[in-house]
């Protein structure tokens, strides 16, 4: 999904919302989403009338580039 347009949203666990936006993938495909630190946070993502939703970390050991979401 290279240079197109994701809809993004991303609560913490307490169910604040600090996502909430169009964002654009860059020619890899990848976007990039800064979150604050050592928190859990319930992702969702959408395009092209497909979605994708899971859970990510944001502790030292967390990875930093997800490749686990698949649109369905």
């Amino acid at each position: 999904m290279a240079s197109s347009e994701v809809f993004v949203k991303a609560m913490d666990q307490d169910g604040t919302v600090l996502v909430d936006k169009k964002l654009q993938t860059m020619a890899n495909g990848f976007f990039e989403l800064w979150l604050p630190r050592n928190k859990n946070f319930k992702l969702k993502i959408q395009a092209g009338g497909k979605s994708a939703t899971g859970l990510i970390t944001t502790f030292p050991d967390s990875k930093t580039c997800i490749t686990t979401f698949q649109l369905m």
